[in-house]
């Protein structure tokens, strides 16, 4: 079972339950995704609603569904992986998009050493490595992206994908 990915988004969760008891000004700040957590006021605030607006920030439906693409556990086909590798600093990049795997895996064939796989809900997309540069990796991180033979579908639920994607999360969700 994988759980690197799994205990970031429960550190970021707490972080963020933190920051909303300590800094009122956010909770205005955080309103909408409040309300989509079924806290009705601050009072009523608990890990498990900053844990749903965690999931929701990294492209999840909720916190189950978080739990269980990042455990490990989601080995249906086809599955929603979320949309934490396609962070909005990487909107302007043009990507290529595929919504069959092995057609995006054929294009990765060809180029293995200067792209790179991602899953994006239930499709996938080719980048870059201007892209990849975008998560802000570590050195010791981007040596893992070997392991995964740049490809973060096929490598998934192995230790390189969920430490690669305990770090992106780190990236990705917003500090408070």
């Amino acid at each position: 079972m994988m759980e690197l990915a799994i205990n970031e988004v429960k550190t970021q969760a707490k972080k963020l339950l933190k920051a909303l008891n300590e800094n009122p000004d956010l909770v205005n700040l955080m309103n909408q995704p409040l309300k989509r957590s079924s806290a009705s006021s601050i009072s009523q605030l608990k890990l498990k609603h900053c844990l749903f607006i965690v999931s929701q920030q990294l492209g999840f439906d909720n916190w189950q569904h978080a739990h269980e693409v990042l455990s490990g556990n989601k080995i249906s086909t086809p599955f929603k992986m979320g949309s934490f590798f396609y962070p909005k600093s990487c909107y302007a990049f043009i990507n290529e998009w595929f919504t069959n795997y092995q057609q995006a895996k054929s294009i990765l064939m060809e180029n293995e050493q200067s792209k790179w796989l991602l899953p994006y809900k239930n499709q996938y997309l080719i980048v870059k490595s201007d892209y990849i540069k975008m998560f802000k990796l570590d050195e010791v991180t981007s040596s893992l992206w070997l392991e995964t033979s740049h490809d973060m579908v096929q490598s998934y639920n192995t230790i390189a994908w969920d430490k690669i994607t305990s770090e992106i999360i780190k990236h990705r969700v917003k500090n408070f």
